[in-house]
């Protein structure tokens, strides 16, 4: 696979998180406030101190290979401590990364040996971010929100957007090209939208999202979900010993 599409699929998996293709069938409920429901799970950030996080992308090469990457992450904000692993499926590179006490230690997959380093407050700041999808979720939508679907379901308020609405391709393209640089001939299409929040917390639950574009001469498909979970009930991380004796 090509440098430049392994960039855009990393970038894709420190960003958007995203997970189910938008259902069709169900009708809005005009009974909701769409903006009241949106501003309390942004306001529920604040409660949040710890929780796990899980973002599965699948990339899909028209005639090519498809490449799925799982990043599972536990995180608990005071004081910060972390633990992540990222692995390619269907591969034996599993990277495992704890953060405790200002302190990150990265595993090395091909030697099984461990690196620490310094975690400085800007890293731990971006981590401690992930766990927030309502803010930037809000942003996006605020000045959208017409064109903004919401019902209930499960227990749940579920949130999506008309299939390849304008402004969500544009929110895309400029986030890609914050992350990778700008992309001309970056133009995603059938793009699909849904968040999930739960109806009696206000938490978020999962993001999703969905689209095709060509990288490359090549055409492709992402789908990335992002489901948050464990929500103030995470346990102490405690990073092995092997990774606090390291050397390197």
């Amino acid at each position: 696979m090509k440098k430049s599409l392994k960039k855009i699929l990393f970038a894709i998996l420190t960003v958007f998180a995203v997970c189910f293709v938008v259902a069709c069938g169900n009708k809005e409920d005009t009974k909701i406030n769409k903006e009241e429901v949106l501003k309390k799970s942004v306001e529920t950030i604040n409660n949040i101190k710890s929780g796990n996080k899980l973002v599965n992308t699948i990339m899909e090469v028209k005639g090519g290979v498809t490449v799925e990457y799982i990043i599972d992450t536990s995180i608990i904000t005071e004081p910060f401590s972390m633990k992540l692993t990222m692995e390619q499926k269907g591969q034996d590179t599993k990277v495992t990364t704890f953060i405790k006490d200002g302190i990150m230690y990265i595993s090395n997959p091909a030697d099984n040996s461990w690196q620490k380093q310094e975690a400085s407050p800007e890293v731990i700041e971006q981590f401690k971010y992930s766990l927030d999808t309502s803010t930037e979720i809000y942003n996006t939508l605020k000045d959208h929100l017409d064109k903004v679907d919401i019902k209930e379901k499960d227990g749940d308020y579920v949130i999506s957007v008309p299939k390849n609405s304008d402004f969500i391709k544009e929110s895309l393209k400029e986030q890609m090209n914050y992350l990778v640089g700008q992309r001309p001939d970056f133009n995603p299409d059938n793009v699909t939208l849904e968040y999930i929040i739960d109806k009696e917390t206000y938490f978020p639950k999962a993001l999703s999202l969905s689209f095709e574009t060509k990288i490359d001469e090549q055409d492709v498909k992402v789908t990335t979900t992002n489901s948050l979970s464990n929500i103030n009930s995470v346990g102490e991380i405690i990073v092995p010993e092997e990774a606090l004796n390291s050397s390197n």
